[in-house]
């Protein structure tokens, strides 16, 4: 099972990639384009911090320099798949008591929030290509069979 979110996050920071690369080459981001994907980058650390019991360190709704974007998405992969490094196979099963950004106290386990940070910030990543159409030459590719076949 570990496996199976190595390669979700992997698919999520190739998916990320391609977005960061698309949107950096348009003629314009909107600027709700980028609060999305600045977003997308706080949340998983936001996340992150919940699953180890750390302070959060950055806010859901933080203000990146667009020009960062790339280091940072590199960070949170690292932090993501350092952690899942760190966790045996039960521990995916193990609940996490947190706080959200309103300050109700949820438990969730590590594999639902795994799993919901890659439908996050697929749903994000819609939006964003949504909002970039009409400054894109061409749309990215952001499918997961794409990838599949591209990672061969």
């Amino acid at each position: 099972m570990k496996d199976y979110f190595f390669n979700l996050l992997a698919f999520d920071y190739w998916t990320n990639v391609r977005l960061i690369q698309s949107m950096q080459a348009a003629e314009e981001i909107p600027q709700r384009a980028k609060d999305l994907f600045n977003h997308l980058l706080a949340t998983t650390r936001v996340w992150r911090s919940r699953m180890v019991g750390e302070m959060q360190d950055v806010e859901v709704w933080e203000k990146f320099d667009e020009k960062d974007w790339q280091q940072l998405l590199d960070q949170n992969y690292q932090l993501m798949t350092g952690f899942l490094e760190q966790l045996d196979a039960a521990d995916l099963q193990r609940k996490v008591r947190y706080y959200n950004t309103k300050g109700i106290s949820y438990e969730s386990l590590i594999s639902d929030i795994l799993t919901h940070l890659i439908v996050h910030s697929a749903y994000h990543q819609g939006q964003i290509v949504s909002l970039m159409k009409p400054f894109f030459s061409t749309a990215p590719d952001l499918m997961y069979i794409t990838y599949t076949r591209e990672k061969k």
